[in-house]
């Protein structure tokens, strides 16, 4: 019974740390390493033409730090990283809804992406607090940092914009390609 109980503790770390653990001897990503990955899936989510090049050379250095990944492991990074940029999408439906309601939004569907990738490690407490920031920024049409560096006034019409430009298989494709091996 003490060695099951042993074996069995011994587990629940490896559980818990979701699609990163190494049961086949990998290196675990850190979660500040987790955390800045899911910075650079939703910069991509947003721009793919213009990020997804310096977000791949950016995701593998991140990943070569615990040596070759495996393509198992790169399995199992591919639906967390469609996951995180779906978060992209989610936001901006939740931003044209307190645009029109003057009132901060997090429907269901975020709240619950938010909750399961923090649990994993995937996104920081300053992160989400950063999001509901930026959500009361457009919902006051204030000017908001863009990946270029340049703040942007959102209006209604841009955010809609925003929303219906959305493509999921375009989403696809950049991790696709985030996830290739570089030469």
């Amino acid at each position: 019974m003490f060695r099951v109980r042993r074996i069995f503790i011994w587990a629940i770390p490896l559980l818990m740390t979701g699609c990163m653990a190494g049961g086949d001897g990998e290196a675990v990503l850190t979660p500040e390493e987790r955390q800045k990955i899911t910075e650079i899936v939703l910069s991509v989510a947003e721009e793919p033409e213009e990020t997804v090049k310096p977000a791949h050379d950016e995701l593998w250095t991140i990943l070569k730090k615990h040596g070759p990944p495996s393509d198992k492991l790169l399995g199992r990074l591919k639906p967390r990283f469609l996951t995180i940029g779906e978060g992209h999408h989610l936001f901006w439906l939740d931003a044209r809804e307190a645009l029109k309601s003057r009132r901060m939004v997090k429907s269901p569907d975020r709240a619950r992406w938010e909750e399961g990738l923090a649990k994993e490690g995937w996104l920081s407490p300053q992160q989400q607090a950063r999001f509901d920031d930026l959500m009361k920024q457009v919902m006051a049409e204030e000017p908001i940092a863009s990946n270029h560096g340049v703040e942007v006034s959102l209006s209604s019409t841009m955010v809609d914009e925003i929303v219906n430009s959305w493509d999921e298989r375009e989403l696809e494709r950049s991790v696709a390609y985030l996830l290739t091996p570089p030469n």
